[in-house]
C-alpha cells in the first residue's frame, strides 16, 4: 500500500507561524528611541554623561528655588531655604534676605508653573504682583510649587505689613521684615 504522508499545507502553516513568532521576537528585541531622543539602552558616548540632565518637559525648564539668584525674574522649582510651603494655598508672598525682593510663590503643575513678572506695581490696594499664566500645552497633574523673586516699588516700606495683590489667587498681608539676611514669614492666599 502507498499511503501519502499528508498534503504540504499543515506543514505550510506550521513553518508560516514560525516564522511569524521569530519575526515578533525579533521585533521586539528592537531598540526603541526613548521620549528624549537616545536609544532606551544606548551607551553614553564619550561627551555624554550617564546622568540624564533635566529638560524642560521633565523639569519645566527651570533650576531648584534653593539654585537661583536672589535677582529680579529669577524663578525656581520648589522653595527657598528657609520657607515653608502648604498645600492648602495656590499662592503667598515673603520677604527674601535681600532688601526690595520678595519671594512668590505659587502652587500648581511642575510641567506648567505660573511664574510672577519681574516687578511688581504700586497701586491703590498695595502692591500688585502679575502672574503669567501657565503655558497652554499638557501639563502634569501634579501639585508643586515654583518660587519666583520679584522687585516691590522702590521705596516700599518693609517695617510695616504690605498688602500684595497675587492676581486670581487674591490678596496677601505681607508681614514686616523682622531679620536683614533672613527670609520672611510668608503670607499664603486663603488662609488665616
Amino acid at each position: 500500500m502507498n499511503r501519502r504522508s499528508g498534503s504540504g499545507v499543515p506543514g505550510l502553516f506550521l513553518g508560516l507561524g514560525a516564522a511569524a513568532a521569530l519575526l515578533l521576537l525579533t521585533a521586539c528585541a528592537q531598540e526603541v528611541d526613548s521620549p528624549g531622543g537616545a536609544s532606551a539602552s544606548a551607551e553614553p558616548t564619550s561627551g555624554e554623561s550617564a546622568t540624564p540632565e533635566p529638560s524642560e518637559t521633565s523639569s519645566g525648564g527651570l533650576p531648584l528655588a534653593t539654585d537661583i539668584t536672589l535677582e529680579p525674574g529669577q524663578s525656581g522649582r520648589g522653595l527657598p531655604e528657609g520657607v515653608p510651603g502648604a498645600m492648602d494655598s495656590s499662592a503667598g508672598a515673603a520677604w527674601s534676605p535681600e532688601a526690595g525682593l520678595v519671594y512668590v510663590v505659587t502652587y500648581g503643575s511642575s510641567s506648567c508653573p505660573s511664574i510672577a513678572e519681574a516687578e511688581a506695581t504700586a497701586g491703590d490696594a498695595g502692591v500688585t504682583v502679575t502672574l503669567l499664566p501657565p503655558a497652554a500645552e499638557m501639563c502634569t497633574m501634579d501639585w508643586a510649587p515654583t518660587t519666583t523673586v520679584v522687585a516691590v516699588p522702590a521705596g516700599t516700606d518693609e517695617t510695616v505689613p504690605m498688602t500684595v495683590v497675587l492676581g486670581e489667587h487674591g490678596t496677601v498681608e505681607v508681614p514686616p521684615r523682622t531679620a536683614d539676611g533672613q527670609p520672611g514669614e510668608v503670607a499664603w492666599a486663603g488662609i488665616e
